[in-house]
């Protein structure tokens, strides 16, 4: 009996001594939330900030004044103009390029808007075998009449659905049936007046250092930087075909 009597002290002791240690450490842990709670809150800040400096920056918003070296490069020796009253403004383009695919509508759509003010067309690149295959595919949709059927087409081909078209046939049986024959489809892609605009695009090319695609020359002197996001460079291409317009007699 003693010794149970003894002993019960200490025990209860022990509990209390338990419950301070539990009690101290619930009161800890509740910091610990509190503060975790805190830092997870300022990391939610933050990073829903670096987004909208990334969206604020991406779309040209707040990019300020529209200057030479900044916004665009002027070519020593300008392009000619294919259309006398309007202002060129030139595409540089591959169906290969999934950021031309991106702006693709973008520019399709500023150029509907523009009327009789601007004569828009892409160019197609030639910097590997494979993208002077699109490149004269692009100019055969053109020469053919079959562009609005295809163009778009063969963007979602490629950059949506993994297609590699590596030689003549394979597009050739990708068109067939959308406006063209296949065999149809071949003779006009190695008939002369595309050959000449392969070549013609070409030398376009070299002629305006054009080196990245998407790319963008006004009037046939202007070559727009697309580092700042499609929003601002299509302010670029507006404030530089008003430029092209104001120096025109």
């Amino acid at each position: 009996m003693s010794g149970y009597s003894g002993n019960t002290p200490v025990k209860l002791e022990q509990i209390q001594q338990t419950q301070a240690t539990v009690q101290k450490m619930a009161k800890q842990n509740k910091k610990v939330t509190r503060a975790r709670n805190t830092i997870l809150s300022f990391v939610a800040v933050l990073v829903a900030t670096l987004v909208g400096f990334t969206i604020y920056v991406s779309t040209g918003i707040g990019e300020g004044e529209i200057s030479e070296g900044k916004d665009y490069r002027v070519l020593e020796n300008p392009l000619p103009q294919r259309t006398a009253g309007a202002v060129d403004v030139i595409e540089f383009f591959s169906y290969a390029c999934i950021h031309c695919k991106r702006f693709d509508p973008v520019i399709e759509a500023w150029a509907q808007n523009q009327g009789n003010q601007v004569d828009f067309r892409r160019l197609p690149v030639t910097f590997s075998p494979q993208w002077a295959l699109l490149s004269q595919t692009y100019l055969t949709f053109e020469a053919a009449g079959i562009l609005e059927e295809n163009h778009t087409r063969m963007f979602r081909a490629i950059h949506d659905n993994g297609r590699q078209f590596l030689t003549l046939k394979a597009v050739a049986d990708f068109i067939d049936g959308r406006g063209i024959s296949t065999d149809e489809f071949i003779r006009v892609f190695n008939s002369p007046p595309v050959k000449r605009a392969v070549q013609d695009a070409d030398r376009t090319q070299r002629a305006a250092q054009i080196s990245a695609t998407p790319q963008i020359v006004v009037g046939g002197q202007y070559v727009v930087n697309m580092d700042g996001g499609q929003r601002r460079a299509l302010e670029v291409v507006e404030h530089l075909v008003a430029t092209v317009r104001s120096a025109s007699p």
